[in-house]
């Protein structure tokens, strides 16, 4: 049994420092659903207290989610074939196993819908760098629309590998790539 980290409509989440990141790790969901008028907002305690400005970046880590759907370039077992169970990666500068891969395209790691994801893309180590939203091995089971990176100092959103399906997504203000795809990443986006 998955666990489910569920956020209810108009909840605020911020975040105290930049190494400070939300990872919901494969074989779990996150249930983060809010409305048109009561978004859930994932932010920085700098924006909570008034702090923040229109040229803030990198005040926290952002939102991880990680799968079980297919990836390539396997490096956790490198002669592994793309695709398989056995093909898997950590991620891009963890310390602690945050591991993304597997067989499963429809792979389910929740839901998030009118979500606002605010001054993110902290520096984990050397060229790796998190996102507003990082997607790994992210199945076409997750639902995710009606998403707002804004002010990421990476990307908006990076997708590694996974079949993604996202509709209604807004990037604004991102320091790289407004999204950005890589290791096999099979994805409809509008």
């Amino acid at each position: 049994e998955p666990v489910v980290l569920t956020i209810d409509p108009g909840v605020v989440i911020f975040a105290q420092t930049g190494v400070s990141w939300l990872a919901v790790n494969r074989g779990n969901q996150i249930n983060a659903v809010g409305t048109a008028e009561q978004p859930i907002v994932f932010t920085s305690r700098d924006n909570v207290l008034g702090l923040a400005t229109d040229d803030s970046q990198g005040q926290w880590g952002g939102i991880v989610l990680s799968g079980r759907a297919p990836i390539t370039d396997c490096t956790i077992a490198p002669a592994a074939t793309p695709g398989t169970a056995a093909c898997e990666r950590q991620t891009e500068g963890a310390v602690d196993p945050a591991i993304y891969g597997g067989a499963n395209p429809a792979d389910n790691s929740g839901s998030m819908r009118y979500v606002q994801i605010r001054y993110s893309g902290y520096v984990l180590s050397g060229n790796s760098e998190l996102q507003s939203l990082t997607l790994q091995g992210v199945g076409t089971g997750t639902t995710l629309s009606h998403i707002q990176s804004v002010n990421s100092s990476d990307d908006g959103i990076e997708i590694f590998g996974g079949r993604i399906n996202m509709k209604n997504l807004i990037v604004g203000g991102s320091e790289d790539d407004a999204i950005d795809t890589d290791t096999g990443t099979k994805t409809n986006i509008q």
